[in-house]
């Protein structure tokens, strides 16, 4: 059995979002579609004799993350504790890239990526019905978790998210630039001030989708299916932060295609066919008080 393992933990963003309904819970469905980019947190877990865990943050996003119970590590390891009676603990070090409250999964792959982490360290990895079982964990965790216990690049997700379907994108997608503006979307505020679209628009929005995915799959230029991309929740989080809206118009400005808000915000991103290009669009960017990524969708 090894005795430490380090996990990368991808951000992800959503090239397509839309929401179908609302269930008697509470939780909103949707049908999105999730890119894991390359912009990481990363998990270094080492086991120990002695039961628990214990977490240390090197947090190089700056945000003040805590290092407390209700932190998403800790949750997946106590979960993963539960479910396979660990008779060990770990030390836990997580390294914080990803801006919180951006709409880019980072809390999410953290808590997928100690899932992994521990199914590593308990060598499940190659046990389907252990990894099976891991992966029921995590939509407890968070409607993302489950796309971030997978190693796939690219998932049509349905449900609350945790529904997924592989989706096998043969040929590279052009550089990205992903751009944070400093402010943080809480993800149920969006939805607070969300109205719900007709059923009519909702079937027109998922045949977008379909036509979306069908050029993805097939490997078609940017030019192909730019225009696909779509998120519901920009008109409920540009109409209150005006910061987004800005990013999303200077994003364009900057010659950046398919320009997008991501989840429930604040990062924008665009496409740009070239790296020189997308290069040159981040330099314009660096005026801003922003975080700014030069980056590309993983797979």
């Amino acid at each position: 059995m090894p005795l430490s393992v380090q996990v990368q933990c991808p951000a992800k963003v959503n090239l397509f979002l839309e929401v179908t309904g609302k269930r008697r819970d509470g939780y909103h469905t949707l049908a999105t579609l999730f890119a894991k980019v390359g912009l990481f947190d990363v998990l270094d877990v080492e086991r120990t004799d002695e039961p628990g865990f214990r977490l240390e943050i090197v947090d190089e996003a700056g945000q003040g993350l805590s290092a407390g119970p209700d932190n998403l590590v800790l949750r997946a390891a106590e979960a993963f504790r539960k479910e396979f009676r660990l008779g060990f603990g770990a030390r836990i070090k997580l390294t914080k890239r990803i801006p919180m409250g951006a709409g880019l999964g980072g809390g999410s792959s953290d808590a997928g990526g100690m899932l992994v982490a521990l199914a590593r360290l308990h060598r499940l990895e190659l046990d389907r019905s252990a990894m099976a079982r891991v992966r029921k964990l995590a939509p407890a965790l968070g409607a993302d978790v489950p796309f971030f216990t997978r190693r796939d690049a690219f998932c049509d997700g349905r449900g609350i998210g945790d529904k997924l379907k592989v989706l096998e994108v043969p040929k590279a997608l052009p550089w990205m630039v992903l751009a944070w503006p400093g402010v943080h979307c809480p993800t149920p505020e969006a939805y607070k001030r969300l109205v719900l679209p007709p059923k009519a628009d909702v079937l027109t929005r998922l045949a977008q989708l379909a036509k979306l995915e069908k050029r993805l799959v097939g490997g078609r230029p940017l030019s192909e299916w730019e225009g696909l991309l779509f998120n519901r929740l920009e008109d409920p989080v540009l109409g209150v932060r005006p910061e987004v809206r800005q990013a999303k118009d200077i994003l364009a400005r900057a010659g950046l295609r398919g320009v997008l808000m991501s989840g429930s915000g604040a990062s924008v991103f665009g496409f740009a066919p070239s790296r020189e290009e997308a290069a040159a669009a981040a330099r314009k960017l660096a005026a801003y008080p922003w975080k700014v990524y030069l980056t590309c969708c993983l797979g």
